[in-house]
């Protein structure tokens, strides 16, 4: 056999495997691509991961809200001193003058005054004081902080959305990748075992007819055919090797269990494709996950300029309190007046001067938001030239699945040909391999370029962020 018939044969079974991707898990029987997308968006961690995500954000919005809205509390408590408490009143207190009509005849005798030292320790209240009280306490006005912070937690959650459903997205386009990588090595596997029982045909017509002494069939061509024979056998468990490959990453990427059986329905028609490159860019725009990510991050970052904004301006809050004590002496400081009551109060805070902290912070904010909108400039390109490339990778994979068909066709054509006419000994033994290698080389054309399409339009539908309408019962 030549160097250049073994290099077809080589070329033709290792054609089909380069480039596809392995991983490991388990299954179920006879999945179709949309059962196996919502089984893994059901089991995949992942998916776990992106909604753990979305409510905690939603939890911080929740706790954004309640951050600036009315507080009640309740105290109360019982205590005990070593002793009363008492109130010394130290001092000395000079008595006024006084005429007394003490002499004869009712005469009045000046008294004059005399100082008169005070020590006295005024008891306040019993040792044991037993409180009750309920304080309010609600923003008013806060210079728009609480809007800000309250929008940013909201872009939070939103942000949290595009992440899940980006997580999703890679979901969707990694089970799409293995599942019709698996179908594609299924049928690699079938072909390469077509092959095979097509060699041990020739390989068995080449030996009757070398054994009959035919004038044609010469040892070199016996051994030539045995040899493509051997080559194929070894290819066909290459291609049992990717097949197997192949669905254990499916289930890995379903999240089955390891080890799992995994069977795959019959693979349906090619999907259709009639997009047009400016719809489809302008539907990534309002769609892909990155891109709106993006875009919520400006917003967010609009409401970052609001709250820095809101150190300028004064924060008013009302306060409120009621309080009831309880004391067995009925006197001193918790008289009958002061036993109960209740206090309403505005206070205003409001920072004249900071050092310029409020305006760095504002300037910051714009600077930020610079920052996201030159980075989105630069998203819109890239993404654009992804899906011009997609578009592109689909229009080429479309063509080459025509050519390819036709040329499957005319290879399987000039194979039977060939075959009836070696058996009447009118071609020689290469040249029915090499048919055979080219109705082999052929059909692992047209499924690769079977492949490609599936996997383009599954590219596509990610970056466009509508991948996941496959996945929908």
């Amino acid at each position: 056999m030549t160097q250049t018939t073994a290099a077809i044969l080589v070329a033709a079974g290792l054609y089909g495997f380069a480039g596809l991707t392995f991983g490991a898990g388990p299954g179920h029987d006879q999945l179709t691509l949309e059962q196996s997308l919502r089984i893994a968006l059901q089991n995949h961690r992942s998916a776990q991961v992106s909604q753990a995500a979305l409510e905690m954000a939603e939890a911080q919005y929740r706790q954004a809200m309640a951050a600036f809205g009315p507080r009640l509390g309740l105290e109360a408590g019982i205590q005990r001193a070593d002793e009363d408490r008492t109130f010394t009143f130290q001092g000395i207190v000079t008595t006024p003058t006084m005429n007394l009509p003490l002499g004869p005849g009712g005469m009045p005798i000046p008294i004059p005054g005399q100082p008169l030292p005070i020590n006295l320790d005024v008891k306040l209240y019993d040792r044991d004081v037993a409180t009750l009280g309920m304080n309010l306490s609600y923003p008013l006005y806060t210079g728009g902080k609480k809007e800000a912070i309250a929008g940013m937690a909201m872009k939070g959650v939103e942000i949290a959305r595009e992440d899940k459903r980006k997580t999703d997205l890679e979901i969707v386009r990694e089970v799409q990748r293995y599942y019709n990588g698996a179908q594609f090595a299924a049928k690699m596997e079938q072909l390469a075992s077509d092959t095979l029982e097509r060699f041990q045909a020739l390989e068995d017509l080449t030996d009757r007819l070398y054994q009959n002494a035919s004038l044609k069939v010469k040892k070199t061509d016996y051994l030539r055919s045995k040899t493509t024979t051997a080559m194929t056998r070894s290819i066909l468990q290459e291609a049992k090797y990717a097949s197997t490959l192949t669905k254990e990453a499916l289930a890995n990427a379903m999240g089955l269990p390891v080890n799992s059986p995994l069977s795959l329905a019959s693979e349906g028609a090619l999907p259709g494709f009639d997009g047009a490159l400016e719809g489809l860019v302008a539907d990534a725009m309002k769609f892909n996950p990155d891109k709106q990510r993006l875009e919520l991050a400006v917003q967010a970052v609009d409401h970052r300029i609001d709250e820095a904004k809101s150190g300028h301006k004064p924060m008013v809050g009302l306060e409120a309190s009621v309080y009831k004590v309880w004391n067995d002496y009925k006197g001193g400081l918790f008289n009958s007046d002061n036993r109960d009551g209740w206090t309403l109060g505005i206070g205003v805070k409001w920072d004249l001067f900071d050092s310029g902290l409020t305006r760095a912070g504002v300037d910051a904010a714009h600077a930020g938001k610079m920052k996201l909108e030159a980075q989105r400039v630069l998203l819109d390109n890239g993404l654009a030239l992804q899906i011009k490339d997609d578009f592109l990778r689909i229009q080429r994979s479309r063509a080459q699945v025509g050519d390819s068909g036709k040329a499957r066709e005319y290879a399987e054509e000039n194979r039977k040909l060939h075959v009836r006419a070696y058996q009447e000994e009118m071609v020689e033994t290469k040249d029915v391999i090499e048919s055979q290698i080219v109705e082999t080389f052929a059909a692992a054309n047209l499924y690769r370029a079977e492949h490609d399409l599936r996997a383009a339009l599954a590219d596509l539908d990610y970056r466009v962020g509508k991948g996941l309408r496959q996945a929908q019962p």
